[in-house]
């Protein structure tokens, strides 16, 4: 959220994760850290809350309190003393990040324009975040179906949630807008990205990223990977989409320009010579878990 004070331009977001991991989090960090950031030059201030149900144990709860700190320290993060709720409203235990930046600046990356014909790029692989989130919540029960060493693979992708370098990059290399694609996956993100931009678009999706660790978790699960939980993928729009994603791979960062802003209003996604359209956003398959 963008919006005017007396003192200037502020940007603020909240994000939250739920979870029985201590991990959960770290999810809610990145989340609001990446979205700050594709609209201001730096977070100046978190602040972080785990709420938890009455009956859940006070160690649980210090333990999601320190790592979130840890977390936020190490990424460099001012953030306030972390809150513990524990109250009788709480379905589940959940960690809620709000990040803030004060004074922003208008620059050519935070202007905020679209038009049709502009490029769509796509950073890193789609559903990592949903992946690690099942890793963290069922690992007994992939332990049971994969490998140790399958696993470790899926660990080593802990920190693609966070885009500090990727968003860097593309602020200096002429994008016009970024979103994160977040929550629902990138069919629910692309859905609001033309909704936003009063424009069609055009995607292919043989050309997003996505790791074989996460089609097969999800092939295990039943669950649909471009639905899946994606903080750390960010979408780009700019007038030349393979220059961008040139500079990001450069900086060792996976990226594809997966189609482009169109003049209509249909939202196709291209699979071969299949043709769909993005339907409204449907719930996180994470529910499903």
């Amino acid at each position: 959220m963008k919006f005017e004070t007396e003192h200037g331009c502020v940007v603020s977001e909240m994000a939250t994760a739920y979870g029985n991991s201590k991990q959960i989090g770290r999810y809610a960090i990145a989340a609001a850290m990446n979205e700050v950031l594709t609209r201001a030059e730096r977070v100046d201030q978190m602040e972080i809350r785990v709420c938890a149900p009455l009956e859940e144990k006070k160690t649980h709860l210090y333990d999601v309190k320190a790592e979130a700190a840890r977390c936020a320290r190490e990424h460099g993060q001012t953030f306030w003393e972390p809150e513990i709720i524990r109250a009788a409203w709480a379905a589940g235990t959940f960690v809620q990040v709000n990040a803030l930046a004060a004074d922003v600046k208008q620059q050519a990356w935070n202007k905020e324009t679209m038009r049709a014909g502009q490029d769509i790029v796509l950073t890193k692989w789609i559903g990592l975040e949903g992946t690690l989130r099942i890793l963290d919540e069922k690992r007994r029960e992939l332990g049971k179906r994969f490998s140790g060493t399958f696993l470790h693979q899926v660990e080593e992708f802990r920190e693609t949630i966070f885009a500090e370098r990727e968003i860097r990059v593309a602020k200096a290399g002429g994008v016009s807008v970024m979103r994160q694609v977040g929550e629902g996956g990138i069919f629910a993100a692309l859905y609001r990205l033309a909704k936003e931009a009063d424009t069609g678009l055009v995607v292919d999706l043989k050309a997003m990223p996505v790791r074989q660790e996460t089609i097969e978790i999800c092939e295990y699960y039943k669950l649909n990977p471009y639905q899946l939980a994606s903080t750390g993928n960010i979408l780009m729009i700019c007038d030349d989409g393979e220059a961008l994603a040139d500079a990001l791979r450069k900086e060792e960062t996976e990226a594809a320009v997966i189609g482009r802003l169109t003049d209509n209003n249909d939202k196709i996604i291209q699979n071969g010579e299949d043709i769909r359209y993005i339907d409204r956003p449907a719930p996180d398959e994470l529910m499903k878990i």
